[in-house]
């Protein structure tokens, strides 16, 4: 995406969009994975990855801020 010939705004919502497809990856491996950790009955490690999810989701919704900002407006023009 930042090789792409294109404007920088519209170069920047690339980007936000990339970064959210790995955190929506990563979510679901971390809860995958939290999930397992709870039936196999180890409630350190459900605790330590529930807080690994808690930070991706924190990072989606600061991604989702910014696509809605002015760069998102900006990229459409």
């Amino acid at each position: 995406m930042i090789e792409e010939e294109a404007d920088v705004e519209v170069k920047d919502a690339g980007l936000i969009v990339a970064a959210q497809h790995v955190e929506h990856y990563e979510m679901a491996g971390y809860g995958t994975a939290r999930t397992y950790a709870e039936l196999l009955g180890d409630k350190e490690a459900a605790k330590l990855l529930a807080l690994t999810l808690e930070e991706e989701r924190q990072t989606d919704q600061k991604l989702s801020k910014l696509a809605q900002s002015a760069i998102n407006v900006a990229a459409a023009k």
